[in-house]
């Protein structure tokens, strides 16, 4: 399967696929470089089962999910909102740290359904009113 995000590649497959995974990297590589494009090698790598497949931030290797760091850093931010006020959590000076927060929800809610709704949650215990 050939998956594309922008100016990244992903192919992934079965067993067979991976026999040949490294002759195949050799031929996307001469490819691309033939059709005017750079190929970033540093970038390029092989994902196999066992260890954590990411790609553009999201996690890959049962269903999409976001990082099990990230989803817990959220969480945190918004428990801290709720108990000690946003304004305490505002540490990049965001003008709409609200927006923002909402915004982050949605995109660990279209990944991971359950987890936007645990998210969800705690951000509706948010008080907004105040300094």
């Amino acid at each position: 399967m050939y998956t594309r995000y922008a100016d990244d590649l992903a192919f992934s497959g079965g067993r067979d696929f991976e026999r040949s995974a490294a002759r195949f990297q050799v031929q996307v590589i001469r490819t691309a470089l033939e059709e005017g494009f750079d190929v970033n090698a540093r970038k390029t790598r092989f994902m196999r089962q066992a260890v954590r497949q990411q790609l553009c931030g999201v996690v890959l290797n049962s269903r999409p999910n976001t990082r099990r760091d990230a989803y817990d850093r959220l969480k945190a931010i918004l428990h801290n909102c709720a108990k000690q006020g946003p304004h305490t959590q505002n540490r990049a000076g965001l003008t709409d740290l609200r927006a923002h927060l909402l915004g982050r929800i949605e995109w660990v809610a279209n990944l991971n359904p359950k987890r936007g709704v645990r998210l969800r949650t705690s951000f509706a215990k948010i008080i907004w009113d105040g300094p």
